[in-house]
């Protein structure tokens, strides 16, 4: 199995996925990403390549699922402004994806094979 050779520190995705979060938030103050509730230590991340890259799944009804879409529009075109995690999405390109399964939601965008490094 060939190992990437592209790297991304998670403390830099972390902040990205932190300031991106804040600002999706400000943009669709109606949306609460439970997942991300907590105030202190960093934001929870779920790196599932090659699936998706972002929230872990929260419980968000589906009825409010096009404005989850709209949110996540938002978060990813904001983690796309960070040139520190540029490696973790495929050519550089932030293809913004949803996942619903079980009544949980995770937002995120499509990953690329990456290490992820302290």
């Amino acid at each position: 199995m060939t190992r990437s050779a592209k790297t991304v520190s998670i403390r830099h995705l972390q902040a990205a996925v932190k300031t991106a979060l804040d600002a999706a938030k400000k943009a669709h103050p109606d949306i609460d990403p439970v997942a991300t509730t907590s105030a202190s230590g960093p934001v929870p991340i779920l790196y599932l390549y090659p699936y998706i890259c972002g929230l872990p799944p929260s419980p968000w009804p589906l009825a409010n699922l096009g404005s989850i879409a709209e949110f996540n529009n938002v978060f990813v075109a904001n983690l796309a402004k960070e040139p520190a995690i540029s490696a973790v999405a495929p050519n550089g390109t932030f293809e913004p994806t949803v996942s619903y399964s079980a009544g949980k939601v995770s937002i995120g965008f499509v990953p690329d094979n990456v290490s992820l490094t302290e």
